[in-house]
């Protein structure tokens, strides 16, 4: 069975708030990561969480802005790289 983005972005949701936030946020995977507090060092090792769990690579020419705004976004992204 492919990978989805839904798919992608539970899992992101999951190890956000386990791993990341240091207590448990309530959000959409559209909410922007600078709404909840979320800097550019989480969202690296939100790509790494991906690339290790999924087998996923996103290559570094797709780590562009609009690709790393939110959950959402950054499944997108992800589920755009099989």
């Amino acid at each position: 069975m492919p990978i989805n983005k839904s798919m992608i972005s539970l899992q992101m949701v999951k190890y956000l708030n386990s791993e990341i936030m240091d207590e448990p946020v309530e959000f959409d995977p559209v909410t922007p990561f600078s709404e909840i507090g979320v800097e550019s060092y989480d969202i690296i090792q939100l790509v790494l969480f991906i690339e290790r769990k999924f087998g996923i690579e996103i290559p570094e020419s797709e780590l562009i802005p609009e690709n790393l705004v939110s959950i959402d976004a950054l499944a997108a992204c992800a589920e755009k790289q099989q």
